[in-house]
């Protein structure tokens, strides 16, 4: 009976890793996306195109976070403890490097899309997005298959969370809200409960309140539903 509670207890501590299959979900669908808006922007309607391009730079700032605290973070650790598995975790530093090349692509592009949504530059920038999803989403997909496993096994429960931590913490406060609403808005309803009892109660009800609400209205402006 013993020998069972220990193992119950031992399997308990191990951290829950999925929340961050959630949180590539919503890169996902904002690589899906936006390349269609940027190409479906009109010329000189400049209010439309910024509403866009703010979508754009909202996901790069969270993709950047996200992989700044991988940098910082989780390579060094996994690195130190998954000596077998050095040449998975070259990987994602190199495929890190490469996202980082194309975000300045686009992001060097962003500025001129807001001012002059023409159609070339649109195909452009839209081509980017493109290639830029591509890379990112074979990079989870890896992530995924190898890391999050090596993660559950190698991380205690508080060092995950500190990654976590470390992520928002790279966020202005002023977008926490959106980046919490963003995350829950592509969440099952089971995932939803298990992010609302990590998050502190304010988050809780500042999402409730507003949070989910006006995200919703920002996605029905941005996708047109």
């Amino acid at each position: 009976m013993s020998e069972a509670v220990n193992m119950s207890e031992a399997v308990n501590s191990k951290p829950d890793v999925h929340d961050m299959v959630v949180v590539h979900r919503s890169f996902r669908q904002s690589c899906a996306e936006l390349p269609r808006l940027v190409r479906g922007l009109r010329p000189g309607d400049t209010a439309r195109a910024a509403l866009v391009v703010d979508a754009v730079r909202f996901m790069l700032m969270g993709l950047e976070a996200h992989h700044v605290s991988e940098d910082e973070f989780l390579w060094p650790r996994l690195a130190a403890r998954t000596a077998g598995h050095a040449e998975a975790i070259a990987r994602m530093e190199e495929q890190h490097h490469r996202l980082e090349e194309l975000v300045t692509q686009v992001t060097g592009a962003l500025g001129e899309l807001t001012a002059d949504p023409r159609p070339s530059l649109c195909v452009k920038v839209a081509d980017q997005l493109t290639e830029l999803g591509s890379v990112l989403n074979a990079h989870m997909d890896e992530e995924e298959k190898i890391i999050l496993p090596l993660a559950a096994e190698h991380l205690s429960v508080a060092e995950w969370e500190e990654l976590g931590e470390i992520s928002l913490a790279k966020l202005e406060r002023k977008h926490l809200l959106r980046a919490f609403s963003a995350l829950m808005a592509v969440a099952t309803p089971e995932e939803q409960r298990t992010f609302l009892s990590k998050a502190p109660l304010p988050a809780r009800i500042l999402w409730r309140l507003s949070g989910r609400r006006s995200h919703a209205r920002w996605e029905a402006r941005l996708y047109g539903t």
